[in-house]
């Protein structure tokens, strides 16, 4: 029993510097950015999309960048989420930056991908996508050894936050948060279909020509992965897994940064929204901001040694039968 204990901890300090490698890869385009345009240029960039020329980085990368260093950082701390959040890093890292891979191949002088624009080296950019891509199939396959061991452990250490389900309130609200937002995403994408053609709609979806930023995606791509995600997330929430905390929360730290930008813009009278882009960015930051906050609060209670095992989030209600929780997420035993 202690020997697979010692290796989910090496597992876990492994996963850990690999998310913190995906943050650097896209912490380094957004200061690339920054020396280049300025704060002002790039933020420009990041609240309209729009700007001279080309650059590495939208607003979505901000979001990768606070979820991959918070999985880092959860990874290796060991606390509540840790293992859910590694997921999400590594999916939501996937499904963003395997398209930066493709206009990399695509890309060429006789048929420019981003048409007319010029900026930061695709080759380059997409270079460091393609490594990113590598590094999260490696996380992944190492996610998968660490659940395969946890299984073979058959317990989980509940005191380290392995198998710890969500509470109650906190699967609630992000479950249903994912639920709104999946309606928003579907339907947009199948207004979207309605008004352009399904020929029109596949080149948003693959990016050519559309693109402002050789790390950025369309809309109807962006709304697709989201549907995926989202509705993953909800499932795991409604049945209260206890890889269902770090998902939610990741999600959540990923569409914060994006809804906030645009906000902004919309503030700043340089976007004119319309009352469903209003509704979707509004519910997607102040919903997310919503349950990170009751998944500190969690997390807080959880390292309180004085709080009474009644009050300990994911206790048993009073009356019911105590049966140990033997399902684990991935990385938090």
């Amino acid at each position: 029993m202690n020997q697979p204990g010692v290796s989910i901890h090496q597992l876990r300090v492994v996963m850990a510097v690999l998310s913190l490698a995906l943050f650097v890869q896209t912490a380094f385009w957004l200061l690339y950015d920054l020396a280049v345009r300025g704060l002002p240029g790039a933020w420009t960039v990041w609240t309209t999309g729009h700007a001279p020329g080309l650059s590495a980085t939208s607003s979505l990368d901000l979001g990768l960048a606070a979820l991959q260093l918070a999985a880092a950082a959860a990874a290796f701390l060991g606390t509540r989420g840790a293992g859910g959040l590694l997921v999400t890093a590594c999916a939501v890292t996937l499904g963003f930056r395997l398209p930066a891979v493709w206009y990399f191949l695509l890309d060429s002088p006789a048929d420019p991908w981003f048409g007319p624009l010029t900026g930061p080296s695709v080759t380059a950019v997409g270079g460091s996508a393609a490594l990113a891509v590598v590094v999260a199939l490696v996380l992944g396959a190492l996610l998968l050894l660490a659940r395969h061991i946890e299984y073979e452990a058959a317990a989980a250490d509940a005191a380290s936050g392995g198998g710890i389900r969500p509470v109650k309130v906190t699967a609630a609200t992000s479950g249903l948060l994912l639920a709104v937002l999946n309606v928003f995403y579907i339907g947009r994408n199948a207004v979207t279909a309605f008004q352009v053609g399904p020929g029109v709609l596949g080149d948003l979806l693959v990016g050519r020509g559309t693109g402002r930023a050789v790390l950025g995606v369309s809309a109807p791509y962006q709304w697709a992965c989201l549907t995926v995600l989202c509705g993953a997330g909800m499932l795991l929430a409604a049945r209260r897994r206890p890889i269902a905390t770090g998902c939610s929360t990741g999600l959540s730290l990923f569409m914060m940064p994006s809804a906030f930008t645009d906000l902004c813009a919309y503030a700043g009278d340089t976007v004119s929204p319309s009352l469903v882009d209003m509704s979707q960015h509004l519910l997607e930051f102040v919903g997310s901001a919503a349950v990170v906050a009751l998944t500190v609060g969690d997390v807080r209670r959880d390292r309180r040694p004085d709080l009474p095992a009644a009050e300990a989030p994911g206790a048993p209600e009073p009356g019911v039968p105590v049966r140990r929780e033997v399902e684990s997420e991935p990385a938090e035993a």
